[in-house]
């Protein structure tokens, strides 16, 4: 059997909301227990990778597909509050802005 590496950049994209933002990341393929998601200096980091078997019984060749996407996160994220799900071959990270600098209603006051 023989290895071969190939490193690939996900397609991503982007939903704006009222409370933040949602980044949808289509992994086809790749198990939950083969990503990892990390966020060091507001630099948010997913990466993993997908083993694929390739050729017929008497010569069979693994793939691994490895990917790396880094994003920079605004300072106005609550990095406390980022909830990240897996289903479907999509990874979605859900990114809630800071409570104080969420956009408010402020009310006028009649004299």
């Amino acid at each position: 059997m023989k290895t071969q590496i190939s490193t690939e950049r996900p397609n991503y994209k982007t939903r704006a909301h009222e409370d933040g933002f949602d980044l949808a990341i289509a992994l086809p393929g790749v198990n939950k227990k083969d990503l990892e998601v990390n966020l060091a200096k507001r630099i948010l980091t997913i990466n993993g990778n997908r083993k694929e078997l390739e050729g017929n019984l008497e010569r069979r060749e693994q793939e691994t597909l490895r990917f790396e996407l880094k994003l920079e996160i605004h300072e106005d994220v609550d990095d406390k509050k980022i909830q990240v799900t897996h289903r479907d071959g999509i990874l979605t990270l859900s990114l809630q802005r800071r409570q104080e600098l969420a956009p408010r209603k402020i009310d006028i006051l009649a004299n």
